[in-house]
């Protein structure tokens, strides 16, 4: 995206805000939402929402303008497609038909997007196009078209997370002359574990596990006699060394086991190149003994998020913004 623009990653407990200007970060915001606000990651509250973001950038001295939003798995179908040759008016005549399974209401009524992964050749020749490939209704971008309106922005783009992850690994891979290594980012949220494999800049899989930090704040709740909320408290600060509970080790290890099965599956069937490194962003990226545990059960490279964020230096807990940089450095 030329120019400066705003993106904004809204999640279940948080909405996280970064300004790009420059393809480096220059401005950053996190603020927890209320109760309800968002519910199985649709905004449910559209005033409220927008009061919030509002808040949210006066928080960070962040100027309204252009902005980039993330959208909820749920609003959106993404997918990896494998086409013959077409031309630009042929994809978008086409695309449609790709998604014949997966839509519940008329083609008429969805936005199509796509961009080309690669374009595969014999003897020179181009045989087959690699497309990863999304749709979403055209109510729900005109939705956050109007929410956006109402916290004072400008609403340029929406986007698949898929997409914000593989634009960030990709500026990655630019920066460090073409390096085309397999890396999963392993996104550590509150409802659970989502795991997203590229080579490059180019999605292959994601994989998706009902074990995140709600749980280990249950756990935390049920043996400490708190609410959630004190727990999750407890949790982020470590409070009287809270992420080092026997039962939280317990939910670590089972973290590290579905990664490391997710891993495992993905080299199986990709032997030309076998993943070996992982690097983790979302809210609970930054629990050492999360680390500690997929790195022991794993034994993969744990890269830092910080390497894959140009201005990381600028964010006190980079990990947590990971997703709204690579949404704003989508081109």
């Amino acid at each position: 995206m030329a120019g400066t623009i705003t993106a904004f990653d809204i999640g279940e407990s948080a909405v996280k805000i970064v300004t790009v200007s420059g393809e480096n970060v220059k401005k950053a915001a996190c603020l927890e939402l209320p109760d309800n606000l968002v519910s199985d990651g649709m905004v449910v509250f559209n005033d409220a929402m927008a009061e919030t973001l509002r808040t949210a950038m006066s928080k960070g001295g962040i100027s309204k303008g252009k902005a980039a939003v993330i959208l909820p798995d749920r609003l959106v179908f993404a997918r990896n497609v494998v086409v013959p040759p077409m031309t630009e008016a042929q994809l978008k005549y086409n695309l449609p038909f790709e998604f014949k399974d997966y839509l519940n209401q008329e083609k008429s009524r969805y936005y199509f997007d796509y961009s080309v992964q690669e374009i595969v050749r014999e003897a020179g020749e181009p045989t087959q196009m690699r497309l990863f490939a999304c749709a979403a209704l055209k109510e729900t971008i005109e939705q956050y078209r109007t929410l956006f309106r109402l916290a004072g922005c400008r609403l340029e783009t929406a986007i698949p997370e898929e997409v914000a992850y593989g634009a960030l690994v990709a500026d990655y891979t630019a920066r460090h002359k073409g390096d085309q290594q397999d890396c999963c980012l392993v996104d550590v949220g509150h409802r659970g574990l989502r795991m997203y494999i590229y080579r490059g800049g180019e999605f292959r899989n994601r994989r998706t596990v009902s074990l995140g930090l709600g749980d280990l704040e249950q756990v935390i709740a049920d043996e400490r006699g708190v609410d959630i909320h004190m727990a999750h408290t407890h949790l982020m600060t470590n409070y009287q060394d809270a992420q080092s509970m026997q039962q939280c080790q317990d939910i670590y290890n089972r973290m590290a086991v579905e990664i490391m099965k997710s891993v495992n599956f993905y080299n199986y069937n990709n032997r030309d190149q076998s993943l070996h490194r992982i690097c983790l962003c979302g809210g609970g990226a930054g629990i050492p003994s999360l680390q500690e545990a997929i790195s022991h059960t794993t034994d993969l490279e744990l890269m830092n998020v910080a390497e894959l964020i140009p201005g990381a230096e600028k964010l006190e807990n980079p990990w947590i913004y990971a997703r709204a940089v690579g949404c704003a450095l989508q081109k």
